[in-house]
């Protein structure tokens, strides 16, 4: 069981980092520099948006609007955690994952406060996915991770947890419209 289970992760590595190479990232000195390509290689812009969430509710969502993605996070969790959450939901979006499920009305009014829950669940249709879409976004942010820690380690003094602090500091709040 725990060979099939290695087997099975080694895959899906290699699905991720040929998806990746496929991207051609630059060297993305943080978040918001990695959040500003995906705008520019998806021709649209990417939101990432801090809420409070409860415990019961996912720590991230990423929303494929008509004109915009849209990236909504945890803002009660550590800054590692946020960025972690945050390159999950870019891995969701990368692997151009779509899901099923159910929205409950507490998380439909946890993301979208103003709007009414019956809406925002007809809109979205989706907050759940499989169990190998979770492990693509996983692996995913992971490699993402990777990438930055590897620019940041090249950096003069890179300091990650300084780099980490701006990058959320940047990218924690969308550009004015």
């Amino acid at each position: 069981m725990a060979a099939s289970r290695r087997s099975e992760l080694r895959r899906v590595r290699r699905e991720c980092t040929t998806l990746l190479a496929d991207l051609r990232l630059p060297d993305c000195e943080d978040l918001s520099a990695l959040i500003r390509h995906l705008s520019e290689v998806r021709g649209r812009p990417l939101h990432v948006v801090p809420v409070s969430l409860m415990a019961s509710q996912p720590c991230g969502v990423w929303v494929a609007a008509t004109d915009a993605d849209w990236i909504f996070y945890d803002a009660d969790t550590t800054r590692a955690h946020q960025e972690h959450i945050i390159l999950h939901e870019i891995g969701h979006m990368i692997c151009c994952h779509r899901g099923g499920g159910h929205l409950d009305e507490d998380t439909a009014s946890a993301f979208f406060p103003d709007i009414d829950p019956q809406l925002v669940r007809d809109m979205l249709a989706r907050t759940t996915y499989s169990d190998e879409q979770e492990q693509q976004a996983e692996v995913m942010a992971f490699l993402l991770a990777e990438r930055l820690r590897g620019s940041a380690s090249q950096e003069s003094g890179g300091d990650v947890a300084a780099r980490i602090a701006r990058s959320l500091n940047h990218s924690s709040h969308p550009e004015p419209r």
